[in-house]
Parts: C-alpha cells; sequence; structure tokens
C-alpha cells in the first residue's frame, strides 16, 4: 500500500483477565494481550494499539457484513438465500436475538488507552492526539450500541478481576447520547488539524457529532440537537479541507481512494487480503458461466468464460431502483420517476394485470427499446451504483432481460449465485485483476464518513427548523453533483422531504445508512414520515421488495413482488421496532439490566 494509512494490530505477550464468571457477564473474552512496558513506552507503538482498536471498532460501521444486512432491513437489497437480513425485514426474531450487545471488548480497548496514555513517557503532544483518538473510537462504539438498543452499559474505568462487573445500562435514552456528545467534545480538542488516511481528524469527530445530534434529536425530542447538528456540519463544510467528489463511482473503488470528500475510511492492502475477505466483493458477485446461458438458450456468451465466480448472496432491489431520477427529454429542467418521464410515456402503453404481485406492467409501442426507456438519463449515482440490463460491466455485455446471460433464472432456479431481482451492486466493487474470485489479492477500502453525508445531515437539520429553502440548497449539493439532476425546486416542507429522503437515499445507498435515517424519521413524524404521527409506522419497512422482468425482446416489463424467501412480507411493529432488543441472555446473567418496552 503507498499512501495511506496501514491498519496494524498489536500482539501481545501479556493478559489482564478476570475471573471466569465475570468475563461471562460482560463477554470480554478474548482480552487483549499485550506486553505494558513495550506498548505504552513509545508513539510507534502506542499508535500501534489504537490502530488495532480501528481495526475492530470500525468494522462496525462498514458495509461488509452487516451492509446488505441493513440494506435489505430498508429494503434496498435483496437476498437469495435465507436469513442474512430477513429477520428482522420480516420480524422473525425476539428478545434472545443478538445484535451486537456484546462490544465490550473494543470499550476495554478504548478504557486502556485512555488508562495507560496519560501516565506513558510520550511527549503532552502525543498523548494528547493518541487520547483524543481513544475517545473518538469509543464514542464511536457507544453510538453504534445506543442506535440499536438506547440504553447502554457505560464503562468509564479500566475493570480489574476485583471489579463488579454487574454494571447497569443508563437510565434512558438521553443519558446514552449525552454521555456521547460529551465524549465527542473531549475528543474533537485533541484530534489533529488533518490525520493520515484511515485515521480520525477533528473534523471527522465533527462529522460523527452531526449524525450522533440527528439520532439523539429524534429519540429525546430535544430539539437543540438540530443546532449542534448544524454547526458540526458547518465546521466540516467551512474548514476548506474537503471537497464533493467529480468521480462518485471512483470513490468506493481503486480509482480514488483518498478521494477530497472522504474524511474517514477503513482500508486493506492487497498484501494480505483476498476477494474472498470482502464480503462486498465477493458476496456481491454472480456466479455463471457459457454452458449455464447455453443450456437454457441464453445469449450473449460471456468473452471471457467463468469471469464471474463469485458467490452472490444480495442483490439489488426495484424499490431503491425506483428512486434514482430521470431527466425528462421532454424538459430537461425536470427530473421525474422513470416511468413519469415524457419518454417513457410517449413510448410505452401500461398493461393492467389480474396478477396481485404484478405492480406494474407495460409494453413499447414506440420505436425504442424498454431497457433504454428505463435507463437512460437516469441520475449519475444509478450507473456508480447498479449493474442492469444492458450495461456493461468487467469488460462484458450484461444481459438481465429474459434468457439474458446475468438474467435472475440462468442458473436454472432462483437462488443458486444470481440475484433474483435482475439488479447487481456495482457501487464499491473494485476493477480487480483478473477478476473478483477466491485467492485474487486486492485492495479494498470502505467509506466511513465523507462530506456528502454531512451535507445532508446539515439539510435534515434545517427541515426539522422549518428552513425549507435553505435546507434543499444544501441537499441540491450532492443532487447536482453526484447525480448531475437538475436541483430540486421544492419550495414547501411536505415536497422538499421527498427529495431530501429520495436524495440520502441514493446518495447512501451501501453505506449503512437508510435502515437508521428511516428509523429517525419515523420517531420525527410528520412531513418526515409521510404525515404519520411521531413513532408511528414507517411504510418503507412495510413495502414488499420488488424485482422487474424485462421480456426476451425488450418489447415489455412488469415489476413484481418479490415472493422467493417471503422477500414481499415486510413488517415494522411500530411499539418494538424502533429499539432493539437488549438480549436476553445478557438480562439473565445480570440482574442490574431491564429489557426495552415490549420484548
Amino acid at each position: 500500500m503507498k499512501n495511506y494509512y496501514t491498519i496494524v494490530v498489536v500482539l501481545a505477550a501479556l493478559a489482564i483477565t478476570g475471573t471466569s464468571c465475570k468475563k461471562n457477564i460482560l463477554d470480554t473474552q478474548p482480552f487483549d494481550k499485550f506486553d505494558e512496558n513495550t506498548v505504552w513506552s513509545s508513539k510507534a507503538t502506542a499508535d500501534a494499539f489504537i490502530n488495532g482498536a480501528y481495526a475492530s471498532i470500525l468494522q462496525d460501521f462498514t458495509s461488509s457484513p452487516s451492509m446488505a444486512e441493513y440494506e435489505t432491513y430498508a429494503g434496498n437489497a435483496v437476498v437469495n438465500a435465507s436469513g442474512f437480513g430477513l429477520q428482522v425485514a420480516n420480524e422473525t426474531f425476539d428478545r434472545y436475538t443478538d445484535f451486537g450487545f456484546n462490544r465490550f471488548a473494543n470499550i476495554r480497548r478504548c478504557n486502556l488507552a485512555l488508562s495507560k496514555l496519560p501516565g506513558s513517557p510520550l511527549t503532552e503532544t502525543e498523548k494528547t492526539e493518541l487520547i483524543a483518538e481513544a475517545r473518538f473510537l469509543k464514542a464511536m462504539t457507544y453510538f453504534n450500541l445506543t442506535r440499536k438498543f438506547g440504553r447502554v452499559i457505560w464503562v468509564d474505568t479500566l475493570l480489574t478481576p476485583n471489579d463488579d462487573f454487574k454494571l447497569p445500562l443508563t437510565a434512558s435514552v438521553g443519558e446514552s447520547y449525552s454521555r456521547i456528545m460529551n465524549l465527542l467534545d473531549a475528543a474533537i480538542t485533541g484530534l489533529p488539524e488533518t490525520a493520515k488516511p484511515g485515521k480520525a481528524s477533528r473534523y471527522t469527530g465533527f462529522a460523527l457529532k452531526s449524525e450522533v445530534a440527528l439520532q439523539a434529536a429524534a429519540y429525546t425530542g430535544d430539539e437543540l440537537y438540530f443546532d449542534v447538528a448544524i454547526a458540526a456540519a458547518d465546521s466540516v463544510i467551512n474548514s476548506g479541507h474537503f471537497s464533493l467528489e467529480a468521480d462518485y463511482e471512483g470513490m468506493f473503488n481503486e480509482s480514488k481512494m483518498n478521494s477530497p470528500e472522504i474524511l474517514l475510511a477503513m482500508y486493506r492492502s492487497r498484501q494480505n487480503t483476498y476477494s474472498e475477505d470482502i464480503e462486498d466483493l465477493q458476496n456481491i458477485m454472480p456466479n455463471t458461466n457459457n454452458g449455464s446461458v447455453a443450456a437454457r438458450g441464453g445469449y450473449p456468451f460471456f468473452k471471457v468464460d467463468g469471469i464471474f465466480i463469485g458467490w452472490m448472496w444480495w442483490g439489488v432491489s426495484q424499490n431503491l431502483v425506483d428512486n434514482y431520477l430521470v431527466i425528462d427529454q421532454a424538459d430537461p429542467s425536470k427530473a421525474v420517476k422513470w416511468n413519469e418521464s415524457a419518454q417513457f410515456i410517449n413510448n410505452i402503453t401500461r398493461v393492467s394485470s389480474p396478477d396481485p404481485v404484478i405492480i406494474d406492467s407495460g409494453r413499447l409501442t414506440g420505436s425504442s427499446d424498454v431497457s433504454a426507456l428505463m435507463y437512460q438519463h437516469r441520475d449519475a449515482r444509478f450507473y456508480a451504483s447498479i449493474i442492469y440490463d444492458s450495461c456493461s460491466w468487467f469488460g462484458e455485455s450484461i444481459s438481465m432481460k429474459v434468457r439474458g446471460n446475468l438474467y435472475r433464472l440462468t442458473n436454472g432456479a432462483l437462488g443458486p449465485h444470481m440475484s433474483p431481482s435482475n439488479y447487481i451492486w456495482r457501487k464499491g466493487v473494485y476493477n480487480t485483476s483478473p477478476r473478483v474470485g477466491y485467492g485474487v489479492p486486492t485492495d479494498y477500502h470502505w467509506v466511513i464518513f465523507r462530506l456528502g453525508r454531512v451535507y445532508l445531515n446539515k439539510a435534515e437539520a434545517l427541515l426539522k427548523q422549518g428552513k425549507v429553502a435553505e435546507a434543499v440548497e444544501v441537499f441540491n449539493a450532492t443532487r447536482t453533483t453526484h447525480g448531475q439532476l437538475p436541483p430540486s425546486t421544492a419550495a414547501n416542507s411536505e415536497d422538499a422531504w421527498t427529495d431530501y429522503k429520495r436524495e440520502r437515499r441514493v446518495e447512501l445507498a451501501k453505506e449503512q445508512d437508510f435502515y437508521w435515517s428511516l428509523l429517525r424519521w419515523g420517531k420525527y413524524g410528520g412531513d418526515a414520515n409521510h404525515g404519520i404521527p411521531p413513532s408511528g409506522t414507517i411504510p418503507e419497512l412495510t413495502e414488499p421488495s420488488t424485482f422487474v422482468e424485462i421480456n426476451e425482446n425488450r418489447s415489455g416489463y412488469s415489476i413484481q413482488e418479490l415472493v422467493f424467501l417471503n422477500q414481499n412480507q415486510h413488517k415494522f411493529t411500530a411499539n418494538k421496532r424502533y429499539l432493539f432488543p437488549i438480549p436476553q441472555s445478557q438480562i439473565e446473567r445480570n440482574e442490574m439490566l431491564t429489557q426495552n418496552d415490549n420484548w
């Protein structure tokens, strides 16, 4: 790896442990093992310890493996095998399900640094920066836990075997967010103005703060948090250190790993990383060959037979695709839904169907073909994020119509290594040579925070303050730069929220955002959630997943519910689902814990 930060993990010689019963209470195994005299005696070794904490903690904010699961929760992804997010989308989980409550080892890593660094022989400048990073990472850990569970076990000291491990939860969600904010404020004062790629700067702290503030406002009702979100976002936007990336697709592959838009990313090196180590590569890549294509009378054949040999677990829903707008060719100043453009309406006759799973269908009456009408003139992020019928990928002509080479039934049935929706993720897929496949070395990076996300955080806070015109101007920054769409002209709250929610969905697709945003908007209620009162149902979380079927000669299409694996049976029980349950196994070990409401 050349110019970005390589994450190193400290190997250890000694272990700090407690009694076995206490370990079981907080599930802190395995303890970090280390030689204290070595670790804290130099900047290099202390920094390496902190880098190990980055590697462990930031994993919860990458899109692998949780991306596809959370995208499935939110209806953006579809699956071709049971599980992998369906337990939440279909509400088949209970209070015994663990959604990652056990992050005590990560908390201990941070507390260990916070305990040992003040007395280390490092310079004051070195200690200040490392302590700030530990605080930032601890805030990241607790934000991950708080948005899931609300109340958390807050550990502020380095526990020893003689301490009582039966600690209580915070008294309220409000206390959890207040503690995170205090921790972030302390971190920001010590973080550097600029940082190496893979490390947090002061502005990374502000970016996190802007997002924590939105979630805190939604779950506590304290509207002062919107001022906090705006101020934090402005600190990043006005810093002069970052700019929106013109190459949106490149920001998520090998082209722009150090884009000026990225505030924090997690990097892996080809020196010790292979395609199968990266779920965003291996598990979204199809697996078929010319033999399978030929066996079902398909075409065209691949120029390189065996170019696609992935394990394909997740595809993309038509629900997400519907949100990438089209520039209306009759009036290029307007961006509309794909089936509302003049070019579509003038060339398609809609066809009704008695089949209840067919949502929309039509046949060609003009001179174009259905795929061109559906996919031309789209939001530029569509082409950067989605593989669709009649596009190119890895040098191959991709066909996802009936009998196409990557059609959902190319392998003979739904499920085996093909997307059931006729869409595949492009975003985050490297142009790995010779292909994505087992044993192929690759660099990789996950974008954790970036400027576009900060712009959207600010826009949301402005919308909640009723500053519609200002909010629209802010979210138009990503819409026009990344989407290459005409700006939104929304002039009232309802329309502005509609455009903003769509913008956030497509801008941050596959960046572990939409599920948490939907919960936040549901908590707000009103224009943020289809006029529904606060803490009500969330329509997007009950929509059936849908797929597209384009006929063989591209003269017709249908949009259908995806019955496969009951992906048309999404549920959302409002009085339970705004927080996950505290795992019952933890409650049974520790009588200080109490369950979340209605679980």
